[in-house]
């Protein structure tokens, strides 16, 4: 006879509840990486008078909760900490969480490389103009000799800005050692030592955005990050500059780089992220910067490879039971935490 859901929920010492959409073979891996002394409850699985009671019993939430409400954090009343599997954590309320004592976590860099690996990716067809040539050439067009390529370029030699220099950043900056690129960076935080080790470079940010060929965002979305790239940063970019964001979208003011991209103010940009993004997913989005020849657009997956996952899963059950032992990592709200504790 199956067990109820209160008798699932109390053969682990500890019980993580994974809440969102998971692929099968990486729902396997979950339940054969589960940590010692813990039950891990799948979300999908119960129905919703069910749901009240997982969520009353579950101490850890594991996933991307993006649509978890305020008042299901309320009916966690053995909730410790939500140990989220992205590095943007945006999407979830962690000041409501903080209000009930609840840590929340981001993960401490799991998708970093495959960020950092898409930002390359996406500098390199802007730079050689892939997809204008790509698309002409399938029409039967030999560009090369129609149009002399003098706005094709080579990375080498170029100055790539990055903006927030943490995992995701560092990364990039290794990736492009091989380039024979200058890096400099824009943080709230200084970082002397990578700064020698990746032989890197600190500059304010109007310096950055003046003297960079290519800039690239890397940070997290705030109050303080919105809209930080507008019609003035944009506007002391070089006009041969790129700008790449696979952050958030809410950091660039989309209506002014439509028009820093139209009128020739920066000659192209790499977007992963968009402030509209549920819109686009539902079909209700006619995206103006979809339609510019000098964009590249892919629909927020960078940090999404297989490889990711593994890492993902590896970091939240590590802090999970960093939890349990009183050192957990990554806490986005901790801040907020002790505010609520003064």
């Amino acid at each position: 006879m199956a067990c109820s859901v209160k008798e699932r929920i109390s053969l682990g010492h500890y019980n993580i509840l994974y809440i969102s959409e998971v692929p099968t073979l990486i729902k396997d891996e979950l339940i054969n990486k589960l940590p010692d002394g813990f039950k891990l409850n799948f979300y999908s699985d119960y129905d919703e008078t069910q749901k009240i009671d997982v969520l009353k019993d579950s101490h850890f939430i594991l996933g991307f909760p993006r649509d978890f409400t305020v008042e299901n954090l309320k009916q966690c009343r053995n909730l410790k900490m939500v140990q989220l599997l992205s590095a943007g954590y945006d999407y979830f309320n962690v000041e409501a969480a903080a209000k009930i004592g609840v840590s929340v976590a981001n993960n401490g860099g799991a998708n970093s490389v495959a960020v950092a690996e898409h930002t390359v990716m996406m500098i390199l067809p802007l730079y050689k103009k892939l997809e204008e040539y790509q698309q002409a050439l399938r029409k039967g067009i030999w560009h090369r000799e129609k149009e002399h390529p003098l706005d094709l370029y080579e990375l080498k030699g170029k100055q790539i800005g990055i903006i927030g220099f943490g995992n995701i950043g560092k990364n990039l900056a290794k990736c492009l050692k091989g380039f024979q690129v200058q890096v400099k960076y824009y943080d709230a935080i200084r970082y002397n030592e990578a700064e020698k080790e990746l032989d890197v470079e600190f500059l304010e940010l109007e310096e950055l955005l003046k003297t960079s060929d290519i800039i690239s965002i890397h940070v997290p979305l705030l109050k303080s990050t919105e809209k930080m790239i507008g019609a003035n940063e944009l506007d002391v970019m070089k006009t041969s500059a790129i700008l790449i964001n696979t952050a958030r979208g809410g950091i660039v003011d989309e209506k002014a780089l439509h028009k820093a991209l139209t009128k020739g103010k920066i000659a192209g940009a790499g977007l992963d992220v968009f402030e509209n993004e549920h819109e686009i997913q539902i079909g209700n989005y006619d995206g103006p910067l979809f339609k510019l020849k000098n964009t590249v657009v892919t629909p927020h997956y960078a940090g999404h490879t297989y490889d990711t996952w593994h890492r993902r899963i590896k970091n939240g059950y590590q802090n999970i039971v960093n939890y349990t032992k009183g050192k957990p990592q990554w806490i986005v709200n901790q801040h907020l935490l002790n505010l609520e504790n003064d």
